[in-house]
């Protein structure tokens, strides 16, 4: 629901960076996300006529996708799995794979990152793409930062707050803080997360995607998912979206 908004813009986007960058296609993308969560963009694909996979860390979420996807009629494969360390099934090569909202930076180490990367450039065909989604940090500028989402639907209403506390440079870690306040049928209740995501400057994103040669970067994007308006991957504008294509 807090994302729901979204879905439209990248599902597009995904289909439209394929037919910019990706490898020519005879009929439908076959499409992998790492950390699907809720299934939105599995389904949101599937109508759309593609083959979707997908994974999460998460049980809840894994079945709350399986169910989506029944429940409306579509074909999907959707698994529990880890980041740093998930295999896809047999023989399975994709045209394209998308990690969006700064999920990739759960892995808290960089071996993790290192070995989740690779995995994923493995499962691409050749020419195949990866979208990688990532709130970069300025060291020099971090101050604590708050955004809000409020997601609608018949009888529920939630309203997401997610803090920021500033970047740690020598952990490379920056501490986070979620909280739902969540109206169901005239009751309201709260739930709340914390935890710390692993940073990452443009530099290190560089140095990251050095110890994976086998990936190339095409062109990097922002978070509004605008096919005509390229970024270059600076601090200019923090959050993006960056192309990679494997070799």
């Amino acid at each position: 629901m807090v994302y729901a908004d979204y879905t439209k813009k990248e599902t597009r986007f995904i289909e439209g960076i394929m037919k910019k960058h990706g490898p020519k296609l005879d009929g439908p993308m076959r499409v992998f996300e790492p950390a699907c969560g809720s299934g939105r963009l599995l389904e949101s694909l599937a109508a759309r006529g593609h083959s979707v996979h997908g994974f999460d860390l998460n049980k809840h979420q894994v079945a709350f996708a399986k169910n989506r996807l029944k429940v409306k009629g579509l074909q999907g494969r959707v698994w529990r799995d880890r980041l740093q360390d998930f295999s896809v099934p047999k023989a399975a090569r994709y045209d394209i794979a998308h990690c969006f909202v700064s999920t990739f930076k759960y892995i808290d180490t960089e071996a993790g990152a290192v070995s989740s990367l690779r995995r994923m450039a493995a499962a691409l065909r050749p020419d195949g793409l990866l979208l990688l989604g990532l709130h970069l940090t300025d060291y020099k500028n971090s101050p604590p930062d708050h955004e809000r989402w409020i997601g609608r639907k018949p009888g529920i209403r939630v309203v997401s707050d997610t803090w920021s506390a500033p970047a740690n440079r020598k952990s490379r870690t920056e501490a986070m803080r979620t909280r739902m306040r969540i109206t169901e049928k005239g009751e309201t209740r709260l739930e709340e997360t914390l935890w710390d995501f692993r940073t990452y400057s443009p530099n290190e994103v560089r140095a990251l995607l050095r110890r994976v040669p086998s990936l190339e970067l095409v062109v990097c994007h922002d978070f509004h998912y605008d096919l005509k308006s390229t970024r270059a991957l600076d601090l200019e504008y923090t959050d993006v979206i960056i192309v990679l294509r494997r070799r």
